[in-house]
Parts: C-alpha cells; structure tokens; sequence
C-alpha cells in the first residue's frame, strides 16, 4: 500500500484543482518538494509520454495525498508551473512567452516540451525562435529595425524599461546556438553566429548578470549604456574555430568587394572622389562596429545625399546592395550547406 506523505509540501495556489485527479511533485531549490493537484486527462491530452505514465498499470505510487496517487518529476517546480501554464491555455504562446523578454530565455520549456512530446508547444517556441533568428536577409532587417527601437527606448529611459536593461530583453547568440545543434535547427546557425561576431568578447553574459555581480557600479554602467554580452565560456572549441573562421570571411568580402569597387574608375572625377570617401568611412565603420552588414546599410543611406550624379550614385547605391545580398548569402551558405557547418 502506497503511505501516505508525512510531511505536507508546499502546493500551488493556481493549480491545485478540487477535482484533479492526480498530484505532480517536483523538486524546489532547497531540495523540499513542491506540488501541483491537475487532471490526467488535460496532460494525457496534449502529451503521450505523460499518457504512458497514468495508465492504471503504470501509475502505482509510492506515495499519496490526500488519498491521491503523487507523481515526482525530476523538473524543478518553477518549469512544470510554466508547462502546466501552457497546457491549461490551449498551448497559447502569450501563456509562456513575455513579450518583453526573448523567446531563448524559454530554452528549458522546449526541452521539456521535447521530452514530452507536446508537439504544439515545441512548434510554437520554435517558431518564435526562427523569427529571432532569421535566415532571410529582410527578416535579419526587420530584426534590427526592432532592437533599434529597443535601444533608443533604453537610452530615453536611461537605461532600464520594466526594469530591464537591453540585455535583458534581447537574445544570447551562444545559447541559440546550443539550441539550435540540440533540435537540429541549424537554419538559425548563421544570424547566431554573425551576431556573435559583433559581441565584445570582454561583455561576458555570466560575469554581467550572476546575482553576486550584476549591481556592481562597473557593470550597470555597462549595462546602462547597451552592452550586449555573450555566454563567451560556454563556447566549444569548434564554435571557436567556426567564429574565427566567419570573421576572416567577413573582412575578406569587405576588402574584395569594397577596396576593388575603391579602384574603379568612374565617369566623373568628382563623383570618384566622394565614392571612395563612403568607401573609407563605411569600412571603418564595419571594423568599429563588427558589422558590415549594418555599415553597408548605413552607407548606401548616406550616398544618396552625397552630392553624386544620379549614374554615379545609383552605382554605388548597387554596390552596397549587392554587398549585403553577397554577405548573407556567403553567412547561409557556410552553415547550412549539405546540413552542416563547413
């Protein structure tokens, strides 16, 4: 006979249902266990793993409450709340997913709903995850254009909005890129990489945010003026060598396409003359900013009122086109050609 449980845990006030029928019991940071009371049929609905375990041959606790059967799960009790969150809402994304905060910090709920098998919600986070981390150039764009209008939010607040910095509220490359080789989702590969390589390898996401350092004067500083830091120590050495490699690629394509365009020779001098001053500073705006993409962006902007002839200025204009097309395709290709990284 399964005993019934001596010491009386901690329950949920949100999920503990007078008519439930079974009580989850998942473990909290100080080891005392803490307890939901749900419906069979509501879990067993949306997942065949938990189906499995509440067969009446397979559910034969060990322990019980008040006279029902207690299922321990090995997930600490603050993801089941969100799961049961979300399974009690019609799988709706708003029930996991705070706008206000990226959908990667919800990596734990996808390997939940992974394990067990809650095909809807999987979906969902990674549908979310593929619009963080396009693989179009104009999504990557649009992306940007977003985490422009972030920053200047930040930067008129002073540096925290609902008391979040900037880091807080937009995603880590280095975890998307363990979640993206742990689903196999290696399409969200380049724009994690490429935002990787614009991060200062001195802003680590650990030393910035750990509870011992985050208030730190040094650190709010940091953080008060936009930082965006990296989970740097959780690289492995292949992702090392992949974003060494991606840098080299990068200056390479900025020197081919940008320092040959610079020896062309133009119809008019003068028009030669304010190409090659774009040329410059958009090249020492890639190496200031890690990001061609977005010098390339900034540059062609700033062509059209560079005083050019329209012939001259629609051929520069092409040039920095045609560079951010070359760039993206050049970042797709390297991750996702025959399904692996080269």
């Amino acid at each position: 006979m399964p005993a019934e449980l001596t010491v009386v845990p901690n329950r949920s006030l949100e999920f503990w249902f007078p008519d439930g029928d079974v009580i989850l019991s998942c473990p909290q940071p100080d080891g005392r266990p803490f307890v939901y009371r749900v419906h069979r049929f509501i879990l067993s609905q949306h997942s065949m793993p938990f189906a499995e375990m509440f067969k009446t041959e397979s559910l034969a606790p060990r322990q019980t409450l008040e006279g029902l059967p207690v299922l321990p799960l090995p997930e600490p009790a603050t993801e089941i709340y969100k799961l049961l969150c979300c399974l009690y809402n019609a799988l709706n994304r708003a029930a996991f997913h705070d706008l206000e905060r990226p959908i990667t910090r919800y990596d734990w709920l996808l390997r939940i709903s992974i394990q067990y098998k809650i095909g809807p919600l999987r979906e969902s986070i990674i549908s979310q995850l593929k619009t963080e981390w396009p693989i179009a150039l104009a999504g990557w764009d649009a992306r940007e254009a977003h985490i422009g209008v972030l920053r200047r939010q930040h930067a008129a607040a002073g540096g925290r909005v609902h008391n979040m910095w900037l880091d807080d509220r937009l995603s880590e490359p280095v975890l998307t890129i363990h979640t993206a080789r742990s689903i196999g989702l290696l399409q969200l590969l380049p724009a994690a990489f490429y935002d990787l390589t614009r991060r200062d390898p001195r802003a680590d996401w650990n030393a910035l945010h750990t509870v011992a350092t985050r208030l730190l004067p040094e650190n709010e500083r940091l953080l008060a003026q936009g930082v965006r830091s990296a989970r740097w120590s959780a690289l492995s050495a292949q992702d090392l060598l992949v974003l060494a490699g991606l840098k080299e690629t990068l200056s390479m394509l900025v020197r081919d396409m940008w320092d040959c365009k610079r020896m062309a020779q133009m119809a008019h001098p003068a028009c030669e003359l304010r190409r090659n001053e774009i040329l410059d500073r958009a090249k020492e705006m890639a190496i200031v900013t890690r990001d061609p993409l977005h010098a390339a962006q900034v540059a062609r902007q700033y062509t059209t009122n560079a005083g050019m002839c329209k012939p001259c200025e629609a051929e520069v204009v092409k040039c920095f086109l045609t560079f951010r097309v070359c760039c993206w395709q050049t970042l797709v290709k390297k991750f996702l050609k025959q399904g692996c990284i080269n």
